[in-house]
């Protein structure tokens, strides 16, 4: 696992004490990327209290306007929240979210999500996340302190075993890139005739498809074919001028 490939990510943090500590456990955990979305005003000089010697965390912190924004440069990200239920997203078991993030980590960015204090992260914000985690407490009390659930992930992380990942062979691809891909699959089904609409069929597709991305990502080497396919189709069906059109269109 390499440590500079992961990203801590404080969504709409309501507390800048609770940002400095959270900044401290980072880089007590040996880690430095921090980012914070929506953040209160002035949070870099209020959270300095409680991040005691992380001050350079704080300062290198980048800042994001949306967790959308925050995450378009990484391969993985897993959220972590205490709320379950079939519609907020894919859940991991807490030992294999450890597993997958290390391995993740070994070859791509990957990023560990939080939610804000008094609500956690909400449905449109764990859409965002390839998979989920609840972070094992006690069923009496299980709510933890933001700072406290960084640290437990990040030492989690630092004691795992290190376990060979297996070889692979190509370049992870990112968010932005995934989508750029994903964007040239959704022309060349418009292409054969799918349209918003009606059954609604190419959103479904599309949907199935990010879902699927979501559980394996994606190698360069998978982004180059389905964008030669892509390409192949549409040289089939569309005439040289809508081809040069849409080609226009995605970059």
């Amino acid at each position: 696992m390499k440590k500079e490939n992961i990203a801590i990510l404080l969504v709409s943090p309501e507390n800048p004490d609770n940002i400095g500590a959270a900044a401290r456990a980072i880089k007590n955990m040996g880690f430095s990327d921090l980012r914070v979305v929506a953040p209160p005003a002035k949070w870099r000089m209020r959270s300095k209290k409680m991040a005691v010697s992380a001050d350079d965390v704080l300062e290198q912190a980048g800042e994001f306007s949306s967790l959308q924004e925050a995450t378009q440069d990484l391969g993985l990200v897993i959220g972590t929240t205490r709320r379950g239920g079939g519609h907020r997203g894919v859940f991991l078991p807490f030992d294999q979210a450890v597993l997958k993030v290390r391995g993740s980590a070994s070859r791509q960015k990957t990023g560990i999500v939080f939610g804000r204090e008094s609500k956690g992260l909400a449905n449109d914000e764990s859409a965002l996340c390839d998979h989920l985690v609840t972070i094992p407490t006690g069923t009496a009390y299980p709510s933890l302190n933001l700072a406290q659930a960084v640290m437990v992930m990040l030492f989690a992380l630092s004691r795992e075993r290190k376990r060979e990942a297996p070889a692979i062979h190509g370049r992870a691809l990112n968010k932005k890139e995934i989508e750029i891909t994903i964007a040239h699959f959704e022309t060349a089904l418009k292409a054969l005739g799918y349209k918003k609409g009606g059954a609604d069929l190419l959103p479904r597709i599309l949907k199935t498809l990010r879902g699927l991305l979501k559980r394996a990502g994606l190698l360069e080497p998978e982004a180059q074919m389905i964008k030669g396919l892509s390409r192949k189709i549409c040289q089939k069906v569309l005439s040289p001028g809508e081809i040069a059109d849409r080609i226009q269109a995605l970059r």
